[in-house]
């Protein structure tokens, strides 16, 4: 008897901002400021980083890693998994700061 390997969906991660209302950003020519009045805590983030605080904020809705980088101008000279893992980093980084959380369901 052959055992037939046993696969899992793991449902993809959905992640949202903090309450939006508790950010406080800026753009200063391509770096990002932000001002978490919740925890307190003022970040300076890169351009992906940026670019990825503003589309959780503006879809208003959580969103997976495939949402925001469909969302997202990819540049010319990176690959698509390298483009995806780039924003799982961001997000990553984004839990660790206290900016966005993934959802629990």
């Amino acid at each position: 008897m052959t055992a037939t390997p046993l696969t899992v969906s793991v449902p993809a991660l959905r992640w949202r901002t903090v309450p939006p209302d508790a950010l406080v950003w800026r753009d200063w020519n391509g770096d990002f400021v932000v001002r978490n009045h919740s925890s307190g805590s003022t970040h300076l983030l890169g351009p992906l980083a940026g670019r990825v605080l503003l589309a959780l904020i503006t879809m208003r809705r959580a969103a997976t890693v495939d949402d925001l980088a469909a969302g997202l101008e990819a540049p010319a000279t990176i690959e698509e998994p390298d483009w995806l893992m780039s924003i799982e980093a961001v997000l990553s980084e984004f839990e660790r700061l206290g900016l966005a959380l993934p959802e629990v369901r």
